[in-house]
């Protein structure tokens, strides 16, 4: 069982600035506003690349964030809560699916990739959160809840955005994991009704603020996933000049305009408050504030805890955590109780009072933790788990960690070196205490295996061009074709040219090359089609299988191989496309590639295998039968072999 320690008295300066307070503690309402048998509306506000250390309640004292403070004094404030990852879309995904993102192979940033001459390739991962996955949206829609998801979603494209997850309104919610354009408006985000000028986060809070409006009289979820304070660092010019002036020798934060987003992003949470009291909902609201990973280490200080967002250390994961609910958190409380974002899943239904859905609560992977809110008791816990198969671009390694108790053990993939810290003693896990306590390690580190086995942990592997240093970027080589006008054996040609050598056909375009074939009789519901790819280009290099129920372009999926890119893919329409289902592996030009793919209409699925790998998509679009299929290239030239196509009515 983990350790916990509640304290009753808030840190100092909560009480200084509660004197300064602008909106008050909660107020129980009386008569017919105040039912103890309704559900608790629930407010749930994430930030995104904020700090263990950025507020002033846990000992920032350049950052002015009184609001925040304010909310720490009016309930409890977590010191040991952890994201499930180091990055941000993983532990998006644990929020939603109360899962460790291990489980559902959501393990790397949405958009994310590892360095092309790294010693590990990147462990397969999923390109969104499944639609299978029953969100905590749908679970309370079940019982009643109007849900919002007004900011950044960063779970995949569409058709994975909220309004398909269980949200009844999705405010900016899109596959980007930052900001398009900048903070400043109008941006690229093509927000209706903007005002030159307008700066993101105020204007998702007037998002929010006409969201609860609309429910007051609830119950309603309203998920509040800020962009700030991630990249690009843009805060505004009166608060930067503000930092500018607060700026000492020798402190440990120095950069006024990050200073200045996190400003911002306090003041926003006080609009949010103040609505609450304005509206009397206050006393009947749940209030969450949390951090998807830690701080950017080059914006930002996360000391004493070391590292910070992409690394497996405390800096990466360990978390600001505030949660408010008078009548059952006490103002004021501390607990040192390590949780961590799966926990939020079953601590909102439990909140709630809903049921969830019994066949997905059986995979859930965090425990409620309304017992430790309301101080009756204490969360029963093995350990808390990591699993990050990934390079980040601060400068993480792929790598996986434990923690039972106090003490966290780190087990680094590269070369499968274990360092052990003793929290408890060394938050900044500064002294390895592997070959002092090696029977610790090895206990921790079995867990850890067992783990990973249980959950199905996805692994990187070894890569064969390790340490080689990338080729310079080449010219574009664009193949000059006459396109093939008839060929026989294909029912539509378009922008390809299309011939025979031996066995086998040699397509080519300039631009999105087809060469389709029109069956005798449709194919599916389950089709299983067979070929070898082999490209002739050296730059760019790709092929494809393309099938469908029409012949055009943005109507085909294509499943085939990105050579210097390093991937396989499976898509819909045209590329580029931002919804690719996509596998990291060693490819190069001019060698043969056998490619499998399984396509079951009825699921609304495609499978792609490449030897011993495997790719899988869910489409977004209901095909009733495939009435086209062959191949595509993209300005580049492939030698394919005849399509071998075996097509059943039932699985």
């Amino acid at each position: 069982m983990l350790a916990h320690r509640v304290s009753q008295s808030a840190m100092m300066v909560l009480t200084i600035l509660a004197a300064c307070s602008r909106w008050s503690l909660p107020v129980m309402a009386e008569g017919p506003e105040r039912d103890s048998h309704r559900p608790p509306n629930v407010v749930f506000i994430l930030a995104d690349d904020l700090g263990w250390a950025d507020l002033g309640c846990y000992g920032n004292t350049f950052h002015q964030t009184p609001n925040l403070d304010r909310l720490a004094a009016q309930g409890m404030r977590f010191t040991d809560a952890y994201a499930a990852s180091s990055v941000c879309s993983p532990t998006r995904s644990s929020i939603m699916s109360g899962k460790y993102p291990a489980r559902n192979d959501l393990t790397i940033w949405l958009g994310g990739r590892s360095p092309a001459g790294a010693k590990l390739l990147d462990a397969p991962f999923a390109t969104e959160l499944a639609l299978e996955e029953v969100t905590i949206a749908e679970a309370l829609r079940a019982v009643g809840y109007a849900t919002a998801s007004v900011g950044k979603w960063h779970l995949g494209a569409e058709p994975f955005y909220p309004e398909h997850q269980g949200f009844d309104l999705n405010v900016a919610g899109t596959h980007a994991g930052s900001p398009a354009g900048g903070y400043f408006l109008p941006n690229q985000m093509n927000l209706p009704g903007v005002k030159q000028g307008e700066y993101l986060t105020d204007r998702l809070t007037d998002e929010a603020l006409a969201f609860i409006d609309a429910h007051r009289d609830g119950p309603f979820f309203l998920y509040l996933p800020y962009h700030a304070v991630h990249t690009p660092i843009q805060g505004k010019k009166e608060l930067i000049a503000l930092y500018e002036k607060r700026m000492t020798p020798g402190q440990k934060n120095t950069n006024p305009a990050y200073a200045a987003m996190v400003h911002t992003l306090d003041e926003n949470v006080g609009r949010v408050m103040a609505k609450l009291d304005a509206l009397r909902l206050a006393d009947r609201t749940a209030v969450f504030f949390f951090s998807d990973n830690g701080g950017y280490h080059r914006v930002t200080s996360n000391a004493p805890l070391r590292a910070g967002k992409g690394y497996s250390y405390e800096g990466g994961h360990r978390e600001p955590l505030l949660v408010r609910l008078p009548g059952r958190v006490e103002a004021g409380s501390v607990s040192s109780t390590p949780v961590v974002s799966v926990d939020f899943y079953p601590t909102i239904l439990d909140l709630a009072g809903a049921p969830g859905d019994p066949a997905h609560n059986t995979s859930l992977a965090g425990t409620s933790i309304v017992p430790l809110l309301e101080q009756t008791g204490v969360p029963e816990r093995e350990a808390i788990y990591w699993h990050f198969p990934h390079y980040s671009p601060q400068g993480g390694t792929p790598s996986g960690a434990i923690r039972v108790g106090d003490f966290k053990l780190i087990e680094f993939f590269e070369d499968g070196h274990l360092e052990l810290y003793n929290l408890a003693e060394d938050v900044g896990e500064a002294t390895d205490l592997v070959e002092a306590m090696p029977e610790m390690a090895q206990k921790l580190h079995g867990m850890l295996v067992a783990w990973r086995k249980r959950v199905d942990a996805k692994m990187p592997r070894p890569n064969p061009n390790a340490g080689r240093t990338p080729p310079p970027r080449r010219v574009r080589e664009v193949p000059q074709v006459v396109p093939t006008r008839e060929f026989p054996g294909f029912d539509v040609l378009t922008d390809v040219s299309l011939t025979r050598s031996g066995e086998a056909y040699v397509v080519a375009s300039s631009g999105t090359g087809l060469a389709l074939i029109e069956p005798d009789e449709p194919l599916g519901p389950t089709t299983t089609f067979r070929l070898r790819l082999t490209p002739r280009a050296q730059f760019p290099a790709n092929g494809f299988l393309a099938l469908g129920d029409a012949p055009t372009d943005e109507k085909l999926v294509k499943c085939g191989l990105f050579i210097g890119g390093n991937y396989a893919a499976i898509y819909e329409g045209s590329y580029p496309s931002h919804d690719l289902a996509k596998l990291t592996m060693a490819l190069r030009p001019e060698e043969a590639y056998d490619l499998t793919v399984r396509v079951d209409l009825d699921q609304g699925t495609v499978e792609m295998t490449v030897g011993d790998r495997r790719v899988t998509k869910k489409l977004s679009r209901k095909t009733a039968r495939i009435r086209y299929y062959g191949y595509a290239v993209i300005t580049t030239q492939s030698e394919f072999t005849a399509i071998e196509a075996t097509a059943s009515s039932r699985r």
